[in-house]
């Protein structure tokens, strides 16, 4: 996901603006190599010893989600098929990967996550595109809250969103790229954090949100597939 109250607010990056994120390279990686993941106490809701949380590396029901995890889709009204679904899983070159189909019908997927934004600030994730995707068709979420360690109690496991101060929406895709093409993002957290709320001290931030949702500037084709693999949180 309290010093100062924060005000609960939803922001949206434009293009412009979020492709000085892409690509960041671990360049800074020693600033944060020797920060601390003991704030990730909920077993399974943080990362790992290494500093690792996988996600999307390998296929769940979507019906019945595991741990921490929320997935809800519905089918557009005059859906050929109920097999349609807007999320399923498939075997894409190889790779296990998330199809979203966002012009079949609404979706959420998300993981509720309790990162220490220092100790984990990378984030990384393959997409593909069809010949009919375009960029924006899903963005990505990212939810964050400040709070002190040990802050947690068990209203914090469960279904749905948590509570978040800021919620930040990432247009997934970029209009240069081929389809067919297996294409790696990079986020630094860290210094995305920073860039839209400089004055707030990012030793308490936690990401405690990863979700994926429809894109809002346009409506996205029937035949629009964007595939997502190897979501990646480290250090």
């Amino acid at each position: 996901m309290i010093g100062r109250l924060l005000r609960r607010a939803g922001f949206k990056i434009s293009l412009a603006r979020f492709t000085a994120f892409r690509r960041i390279t671990y360049l800074s990686c020693s600033i944060f190599v020797s920060a601390s993941v003991a704030g990730c106490s909920l077993p399974d809701a943080g990362v790992d010893a290494a500093g690792d949380l996988k996600l999307l590396y390998a296929p769940f029901s979507l019906d019945r989600p595991p741990p921490y995890w929320t997935v809800s889709q519905k089918i557009n009204p005059g859906q050929l098929s109920s097999a349609d679904t807007p999320l399923q899983w498939v075997d894409k070159n190889g790779n296990i990967a998330l199809a979203v189909r966002p012009g079949v019908g609404s979706f959420e997927i998300g993981r509720r996550t309790n990162v220490v934004v220092l100790a984990s600030p990378y984030l990384s994730f393959d997409w593909q595109f069809n010949s009919t995707a375009q960029v924006g068709d899903i963005e990505l979420e990212l939810g964050f809250r400040k709070q002190d360690q040990g802050n947690w109690n068990e209203s914090d496991l469960g279904s749905g969103k948590p509570f978040m101060d800021q919620l930040v929406r990432i247009p997934i895709g970029q209009s240069t790229v081929q389809y067919g093409e297996w294409q790696r993002e990079y986020f630094d957290l860290s210094t995305l954090y920073r860039h839209y709320w400089p004055d707030t001290p990012n030793d308490e931030v936690r990401l405690v949100w990863i979700g994926i949702v429809p894109g809002r500037d346009h409506r996205a084709s029937v035949s629009g597939i964007t595939y997502l693999t190897q979501i990646l949180l480290s250090r």
